[in-house]
């Protein structure tokens, strides 16, 4: 019986890295707050960084694991159906029991359910063991979609419809999904080489408490702290975890492998911000966008949470 290769320097700092994400995550929250008068000059870094975060959460996908997705189609579609309807319907209940009728932060919540699904969603599942090419065909179909539907989302439960920049997050999710994710697959399945995947692995979660750090201190510098915006992002907060509750709930009740339920979870939680800061400001009364700005603050944490969930499962 042979011995047990035991685990490199990498490979115990990357289950490090994914143990501690819970507590490590508030603290980036904390780094942002200090740094906002000076990190939210590297948002032209942004791009490049959620470059390398895809390549490494995609490397070691085949062709096969997306021409497989077809006998999950069902998911795929109810993905899409909960998006479009469950997730402004949930953002309408939860803003008309907090706020006035006429209140701009209705719209913020509003804009944040319309939104699309987030990168995040895929990064997420890679950190989780989830089903990483799931999640690139969820989000790659809703940010498709969401141009043509979010105008119509808004419509019926604001009276008001949005400008959505089609061609904009068309290049935005090419540049950042697609690909990243070609050349990851390419790459793995030309040399099918594991070696660098607990180094991808390490990169994608570092890379993204980066990330965290740096929206959060833009977040910060648009928006002061103060009691009465703690009160609104304890508000986001709700939205958010029933956003991700009902992907965990759907996600169980079809019954699918636990893989697919665990990215499920996420692309129903994770929403691209910064598409609903582009709506909020498309015509609607700027503190619109304050709801937007703390789904920022609130979206990583929970995620981390959904994490211990799912590991404590396994």
């Amino acid at each position: 019986m042979g011995l047990k290769t035991p685990p490199s320097l990498i490979e115990k700092a990357d289950e490090t890295l994914g143990k501690n994400l819970i507590f490590l995550i508030p603290a980036c929250f904390v780094i942002g707050y200090l740094t906002k008068s000076f990190m939210p000059q590297l948002k032209w870094s942004a791009t490049y960084v959620l470059f390398t975060i895809m390549f490494a959460s995609t490397y070691g996908l085949r062709w096969a694991d997306f021409f497989s997705l077809g006998e999950r189609k069902n998911l795929i579609i109810t993905g899409i159906m909960g998006q479009i309807f469950l997730l402004p319907l949930i953002a309408h209940i939860i803003s008309i029991t907090f706020y006035s009728p006429d209140s701009p932060w209705r719209v913020g919540h509003l804009c944040v359910a319309a939104s699309p699904a987030a990168i995040s969603t895929i990064i997420w599942s890679r950190i989780s063991k989830g089903d990483v090419a799931l999640g690139v065909v969820l989000v790659g179909l809703h940010v498709i979609l969401v141009p043509f539907l979010a105008p119509v989302i808004l419509k019926i439960f604001v009276g008001k419809s949005a400008h959505v920049p089609l061609f904009a997050l068309f290049i935005k999710l090419f540049l950042s999904v697609f690909v990243p994710t070609i050349a990851a697959v390419v790459l793995y399945e030309r040399h099918k080489t594991e070696t660098p995947k607990p180094f991808f692995s390490a990169w994608a979660k570092l890379g993204m408490l980066y990330m965290i750090v740096l929206n959060t201190s833009v977040a910060f510098s648009a928006v002061p702290l103060s009691l009465h915006m703690l009160k609104l992002l304890g508000i986001m907060a709700i939205q958010v975890s029933c956003f991700y509750l009902t992907g965990i709930c759907v996600g169980r009740l079809l019954k699918t492998p636990e893989k697919a339920q665990i990215t499920f979870s996420y692309f129903m939680g994770m929403k691209n911000n910064g598409a609903a800061l582009v709506m909020a400001l498309s015509g609607f009364p700027l503190k619109a966008t304050l709801p937007v700005a703390l789904a920022i603050m609130c979206q990583q944490p929970l995620a981390s949470f959904i994490d211990r969930y799912w590991r404590s499962k396994k």
